[in-house]
């Protein structure tokens, strides 16, 4: 169920807050996942693919940021849960040791946006 939004934001819900910080939360950390990812790459073509894979990454990152600002329970949840298991993989691939040279800096950014998502979608402290 979806939080509504109300003009007179004294009467709004105080957990659209959550949603709040998760939104901007998570638009931070995944242009930080970004750079990360962009200064870890090694030397390549820059091409016309490679600029439209970033910037639809950032629309979509963008995109499902507005949904979540608004309150969307059901998308903030999978994303936990997808940002969770992505979470849990990258620790298993560093503790296997054959792993991509930028993975122990993308795994705080993926734990902190899967806390915050967890904190929106399931009322978490």
């Amino acid at each position: 169920m979806d939080i509504e939004i109300t003009e007179n934001k004294s009467s709004a819900d105080p957990r659209l807050k959550k949603y709040n910080v998760a939104g901007y939360g998570f638009l931070t950390l995944n242009i930080l996942y970004i750079v990360l990812a962009w200064v870890f790459l090694p030397p390549f073509n820059l091409g016309i693919s490679a600029i439209l894979s970033v910037f639809m990454a950032l629309a979509l990152v963008v995109l499902c940021t507005l949904f979540i600002i608004r309150g969307n329970k059901r998308l903030t949840q999978a994303l936990a849960i997808l940002y969770g298991g992505r979470s849990l993989f990258s620790i298993y691939t560093l503790a296997a040791g054959d792993t991509f040279a930028g993975v122990p800096y993308f795994i705080p950014c993926l734990i902190l946006t899967c806390y915050l998502l967890g904190r929106a979608g399931w009322n978490w402290p």
